[in-house]
């Protein structure tokens, strides 16, 4: 399993990841903060929730491309409605829809 393959989280697994994280290439950088929030947004408790979002929004703030922005605003749009914010989902929704009706 790779360092960002983390079905759990907790303060040694966070900063763990963020020792890796900061030592990887740009790409596996990405990669890592993508796949790793998938994997804690299935979880039900708002801070492992949480953690998955500040990882997206690391993503947003860091590596941010048009490629893979689909797939982070429906995360984002999944664990916003998930935590009860249901108005930076809706946010997130129409972010959606706006880059599948440009393709």
């Amino acid at each position: 399993m790779d360092w960002y393959q983390n079905q759990n989280w907790d303060d040694e697994l966070h900063q763990q990841f963020y020792k890796n994280y900061r030592e990887a290439d740009p790409i596996l950088q990405e990669k890592a903060l993508i796949e790793q929030a998938a994997l804690l947004s299935k979880h039900l408790d708002n801070t492992t929730l949480k953690a998955a979002e500040s990882l997206l929004i690391l993503w947003m703030s860091r590596h941010f491309n048009n490629q893979n922005a689909a797939k982070v605003y429906a995360l984002m749009q999944d664990i916003c409605s998930r935590i009860g914010d249901h108005h930076r989902a809706q946010e997130f929704k129409l972010k959606l829809e706006k880059i599948r009706t440009s393709q």
